[in-house]
């Protein structure tokens, strides 16, 4: 009977943690209660930030913003550790010339940004809400809110523009 009991309690701990880790659903897109626009909502990856809502903005900077060579030669070697998460609203002006800023970035000094555990964003609405995801450890009034950690813990943010620019922004909160 101890087995029993022992084996049943098991059981039901596995199944009450597989019941409360709830899987991230990535790239949503829904229409603004606001604008009646399109906007991508909640989890998103790269892979949707390329996708039909933001595309435009992704492809024209991608194509038009040119990094600094020299900074992004320097940020390649800072990279031990860190994760860069997202606030950003497809509807925003800064967030649609940024981000793609961000990335372009990000790929020109050899950080994989398509790499779940490199780079992650949340993707809010006009109201800066998004899903069942709790926004509160973020802090963040404005978007796009580009935070980067070192080993789980934050060590700076970009918040809305650059003080000078993604790279040499970056690269001063790289070099702390």
């Amino acid at each position: 009977m101890n087995k029993l009991r022992l084996f049943s309690l098991i059981f039901v701990m596995i199944s009450l943690v597989a019941c409360t880790n709830k899987e991230k659903v990535y790239n949503s897109v829904i229409k603004d209660s606001k604008t009646g626009e399109e906007i991508l909502y909640g989890y998103c990856n790269v892979e949707g930030i390329k996708g039909d809502v933001f595309k435009e903005a992704y492809i024209k900077e991608m194509e038009e913003y040119r990094p600094n060579d020299s900074l992004v030669n320097l940020l390649s070697s800072n990279y031990q550790d860190i994760t860069v998460k997202v606030i950003m609203g497809t509807w925003c002006s800064d967030t649609k010339r940024e981000v793609p800023r961000l990335l372009s970035v990000l790929f020109s000094s050899g950080y994989d940004p398509t790499v779940s555990e490199n780079f992650e964003a949340i993707c809010v609405d006009t109201e800066k809400k998004a899903e069942d995801i709790d926004l509160e450890p973020y802090k963040f009034d404005k978007v796009p809110t580009i935070i980067v950690y070192r080993s789980g813990a934050e060590i700076g943010r970009i918040i809305e523009t650059p003080q000078i620019s993604i790279e040499q922004d970056l690269l001063d909160i790289l070099s702390k």
